[in-house]
């Protein structure tokens, strides 16, 4: 065999390798290799339209500030004031309410009525709680107060009556002592920072008139 002829069958073999692949499958090769660029570059271009999430803290949104409640100092001389009298409550319950009227012994309140010393030990309670609420900047209001008013009138009441109309032992040979006084101020005492608290929530709760 010549060299032509080792030629020839070259020749012939790449015309078949060549005729194995039809033309239309080069196009499709082609077309889908387009698809697939078109394909990538929508995703790049959509990657890049996605926000990404700042790692940083969010920014807080511009807003009215939130009110926060202030202590109010007012509430302070009335809470002086309850525990004051709640002190002297008990103190003047241990001195002389009563005396003979001869010139002989005495008699303190806890010698006197009971629903006195009942109602002087209740007092004492809420006269406590109203002076540690105003002076903790929590004072009490609405009905509490009402409560606590009520009380030291009526208290104020029975403690009259008990020195100045009934005494015990009758009002000839029984006088009133300065103990019975003495209890009668902080009894208004209380009473009076119970009033004082009463008015300040009334205007607190009341605000500003509107326009």
């Amino acid at each position: 065999m010549d060299f032509t002829d080792v030629q020839l069958i070259s020749a012939a073999y790449e015309d078949l390798n060549y005729k194995r692949l039809p033309l239309g499958d080069i196009v499709a090769q082609s077309g889908t290799g387009s698809r697939v660029q078109m394909g990538a570059v929508s995703m790049q271009t959509t990657l890049l339209a996605t926000p990404i999430p700042s790692a940083g803290p969010p920014v807080p949104s511009a807003g009215p500030p939130v009110a926060r409640p202030a202590r109010s100092s007012r509430n302070i001389p009335a809470g002086v004031l309850a525990g004051a009298g709640t002190l002297l409550l008990p103190v003047a319950m241990c001195l002389p309410w009563y005396r003979n009227a001869s010139g002989g012994g005495t008699l303190s309140a806890w010698g006197g009525y009971w629903f006195v010393i009942a109602g002087m030990l209740l007092l004492f309670l809420a006269g406590a709680c109203l002076a540690l609420s105003a002076l903790t900047g929590r004072p009490l209001r609405g009905a509490a107060l009402h409560f606590i008013t009520g009380l030291a009138f009526a208290v104020t009441i029975t403690v009259v009556i008990a020195l100045f109309i009934v005494r015990p032992g009758g009002n000839i040979t029984t006088a009133a002592a300065f103990g019975g006084y003495v209890g009668l101020a902080a009894i208004n005492t209380i009473k009076g920072a119970a009033i004082l608290m009463t008015i300040h929530a009334r205007r607190v709760t009341g605000g500003p008139a509107r326009a």
